[in-house]
Parts: C-alpha cells; structure tokens; sequence
C-alpha cells in the first residue's frame, strides 16, 4: 500500500505541468512541480507519477536492477543522503518501504555499492 506521501505526489502531479520532467529508465522519472528544489523521483503511472525517493533529489543513476539518488533533505546543502531502489521489487502499487532502501550517509552508501555493485551517479543537476 503505498504512503500517504506518495499519494499526496501523485494528486499534486496529476493534472500539473512540470518545471524539471526527465526520464531516468523505465518507468522512473525525476520531477520538480513547482520549483526545482522539489526534484524527486517518482514511479510514472500513466499522467500520474508516485512518489519514491523525496525532495531534494540532486544525482541520479541506473541500471536493470537499480535506481540510486542523492538529495539534500530539504535542500539543506550541508546534508546529504543516499538512497538505492531494488527495481525487481517495485511496481504501480508497491509501498516505497518494501523497494526503497535509505538514507545512507556517504560511507554507508559506499559499502552498499561495494556490496550490491550499485550504478554510480551519473546524472547530477548542478544547480541544486
């Protein structure tokens, strides 16, 4: 079931123009409604898009088995968290907590990719 969080994501975005809409790889998206500091990654579901790693989302990367994400928690530059999503778990209605694994701080997120060969970040929006 998913959260209320992504929920609320999915009705602000239904309907809504995007300031930053780009596609990631499959179904995910990196999405900013109102001002890029809401960038986030989302499960696209026809015109709707449900939420699954939160603001301020500011590198991305991936492959077949993974998506992985920095962000500053509310745009706080001095914070950064890691964050990976299992693909083969994630699905249209699938809770984010099932498929979602994070925050990481650097080192943590560093053995993780060790670990499980996450992809690295390759995609990162300099102005955020």
């Amino acid at each position: 079931m998913p959260t209320r969080w992504a929920y609320a994501v999915a009705a602000i975005l239904a309907g809504c123009g995007f300031v930053h809409d780009e596609k990631i790889d499959g179904p995910y998206r990196l999405v900013a409604v109102d001002v890029h500091s809401e960038m986030s990654v989302c499960y696209s579901v026809g015109s709707d898009c449900i939420g699954r790693i939160p603001e301020t989302v500011f590198a991305v990367g991936s492959d077949a088995k993974y998506v992985v994400a920095a962000r500053h928690p509310l745009n706080d530059r001095s914070r950064t968290e890691y964050y990976y999503l299992i693909r083969e778990l994630d699905g249209p209605h699938v809770d984010p907590k099932s498929t979602v694994r994070g925050p990481f701080d650097g080192v943590a997120f560093e053995r993780e990719q060790k670990r499980l060969a996450l992809p690295p970040l390759n995609r990162k929006l300099a102005a955020l």
